[in-house]
């Protein structure tokens, strides 16, 4: 029988969906999906949901056709910003785990010592295991994340009796509006994940004697794999969670946190190498102090409105390089042709 790790090398392409469905997943797309639905509306909130969705899916066709964005991302300026949103996303993610354990037993003071533990272990984890490993244990604990996400949403269904909450529809023009303004600043977020573009150099450099795939068809599971999920996340703000219930999804809410959180934490090695990396990883959780206020949804929004710009711009230069590379292109077939004349 085969190590998962070879079954993986075989057949990567539903680990490599997976993989990418449980990074992009973070915290905040149980909890805001809630929030949205219950704040904003249906409407709103479905925006959110096909916004979420087809995130991955557009980072793969984009990739596909503007391969220069490859080298963009690899300039020390981009770098570096992204680098800072790794950090920034590794508090959004400390910040989801200690809060989901609030109305259990742990209380917040356990939750934050539960934050600060699981990052250190990956910490440590990837640092002595990296990309191979990642990917599985995403896989994981994405297959976790589907039984207890359809378990919860059975169970708070059946406790509910029939009797759902009522969410406003959202059709008003502010409820709108504000739905498509959050839906619109999802879309550049897989762009700035800076493992995407390692997935990518992994399945072409093939350093492991791993099967190459189609890496369009890994993001579009990837998206396909996530819609699944937000199904369930959608449903839940219908349904009222009894106590006995709120240990359950801490835990469901603590291992979409820790899919992200590792992936955040190993995107720091590979921008800057084992030891430096180790550095920064262990200042930005030693750091966390400083943002646990903002909560979930506030670090999510200050990162959602820095990296708009940053992709923006990143997708500018990567259409000038390919012009000026097909421009480079031209003038060098021209000058052939007149040679062989």
């Amino acid at each position: 029988m085969l190590a998962i790790s070879e079954k993986f090398k075989t057949k990567p392409l539903a680990y490599y969906g997976m993989s990418i469905a449980a990074s992009w997943a973070g915290v905040g797309s149980l909890l805001n999906t809630i929030t949205i639905t219950k704040t904003l509306g249906i409407i709103p909130a479905l925006i959110w949901t096909a916004a979420n969705v087809f995130a991955c899916i557009l980072f793969g066709l984009v990739i596909n056709r503007l391969p220069t964005l490859r080298e963009v991302i690899k300039t020390k300026a981009v770098c570096g910003v992204i680098s800072l949103m790794a950090v920034f996303q590794i508090w959004l993610n400390m910040n989801g785990i200690r809060e989901v354990f609030s109305d259990t037993a742990l209380g917040l003071s356990g939750g934050t010592i539960l934050a600060y533990v699981t990052a250190i272990f990956f910490v440590v984890l990837l640092l002595w295991r990296g990309m191979i490993r990642n990917i599985l244990t995403d896989g994981a604990s994405w297959l976790a994340v589907y039984g207890l996400v359809a378990f919860i949403t059975l169970a708070a269904s059946i406790h509910s009796g029939g009797e759902f909450l009522s969410c406003p529809l959202g059709l008003e023009t502010a409820a709108l509006t504000t739905g498509l303004h959050k839906a619109f600043l999802l879309l550049p977020g897989p762009f700035t994940y800076f493992y995407f573009y390692e997935l990518l150099n992994y399945n072409d450099a093939n350093t492991d004697a791993t099967q190459k795939v189609d890496m369009l068809k890994a993001f579009t599971l990837g998206g396909l794999f996530f819609g699944l999920y937000m199904i369930f996340t959608f449903t839940l703000a219908f349904v009222n969670f009894p106590p006995e219930l709120n240990l359950i999804k801490a835990v469901l809410l603590s291992l979409v946190a820790v899919s992200s959180l590792s992936t955040f934490i190993y995107s720091i090695y590979l921008v800057f190498g084992r030891k430096l990396g180790l550095l920064i990883d262990a200042a930005a959780i030693l750091g966390w102090t400083q943002f646990i206020d903002m909560g979930v949804m506030g670090v999510w929004t200050l990162l959602a409105s820095i990296r708009s710009y940053l992709v923006g711009a990143m997708l500018l230069a990567a259409m000038v390089m390919a012009v000026r590379s097909g421009h480079e292109k031209n003038i060098r077939t021209q000058a052939e042709h007149e040679a062989s004349r």
